[in-house]
Formats: C-alpha cells, structure tokens, sequence
C-alpha cells in the first residue's frame, strides 16, 4: 500500500510539473503600449523556448502564427532592438527558418540582461539559438551551420561573431 501512495504523489508531482512547463502562455496578440510589451515577456520567451523545441513539421499553423506575433513583437518593440549584420547570418541560406531562431535568441538574451544593445552578445545568443535548433531538430545539413558548431564547441565563436561585425 505505501508503494502505490509514493507512485501517486509521484505520477501527481510529475502531472503537475508538466502541465506547469507545458502550460506556459505564447504570445496571442500584439500590444501597443509599452506597459503591454513589458507585461508581455514571459509569453515571448515561452514563445522562442517553443520555436527552439518544437519540430518544424509539428504544428505548422502554430508555428507560423507564432513565428509572424514574434517578428511583430520584435519589430514593434520599445525596449528590444536588434541590428542583424548580413556577414554573421549568412548561415540562413540553406535554413531560413534559422533567421527567426536567430532573432529570438537575441530576444531572449535582451529580455534577460536588461534590454542589452550589445550587438556582439545578442548575435552570439542568436546564434547559439540557431546552432540549437539545427542540432536538435534534424534540419538540412549545411557546412556554414557545422562550421559554427565546431567554433562553438572550441570556444571560439564569440571571436568569430567579433570579427564578422567589425569587418568593413
């Protein structure tokens, strides 16, 4: 009899987590004052951990509406701002899907350190984002995108995201 009450609170505990992380509110709509953009970022970052694990193929529709209310979100923004440099995403070409990773982890790393404008951290959080999702969700294989693993995986991606936004 003790075993089955554990094995309840267990299966309880694990119900309850579950439905507690899969639970997280996405994005609905778009807010127009800054007060509702502030008061909407725990919906973005539970919208970009989405984008990050959710299979490409799962849930198409949701996955396009909640793709367009980020960029929307993003671009209408007050407090987050993002500079894309062409010559660090170029890793796009062959899984444009990536751009969107890339912009929402740059998100997420502003949400997180204070509204940071530091565009060599931000495009570095883009990136480990984008590197991620093209290792977790089986994209196409691309020799940029593997390139980048390999630099992250020596610690030397950061360098690299410095040498791609000074360039002239």
């Amino acid at each position: 009899m003790p075993n089955k009450i554990i094995s309840f609170f267990i299966v309880a505990f694990m119900f309850t987590t579950t439905q507690h992380v899969l639970g997280q509110e996405l994005l609905s709509d778009l807010p127009t004052t800054k007060e509702e953009f502030v008061a909407s970022e725990q919906k973005v970052l539970a919208t970009i951990n989405w984008l990050e694990t959710t299979p490409f193929d799962k849930e198409e529709e949701k996955r396009t509406k909640q793709k367009a209310l980020l960029v929307a979100w993003i671009t209408n923004s007050p407090t987050v701002t993002l500079e894309i440099n062409m010559d660090v995403v170029t890793f796009t070409k062959k899984n444009p899907d990536l751009l969107i990773i890339f912009m929402a982890g740059w998100t997420r790393y502003c949400l997180q350190n204070n509204y940071s404008t530091d565009n060599i951290q931000g495009s570095l959080a883009g990136i480990k984002s984008s590197i991620k999702v093209y290792k977790n969700l089986s994209l196409k294989k691309d020799k940029e995108m593997d390139k980048l693993v390999e630099l992250d995986n020596k610690g030397e991606l950061e360098n690299w995201v410095k040498s791609k936004m000074t360039k002239k």
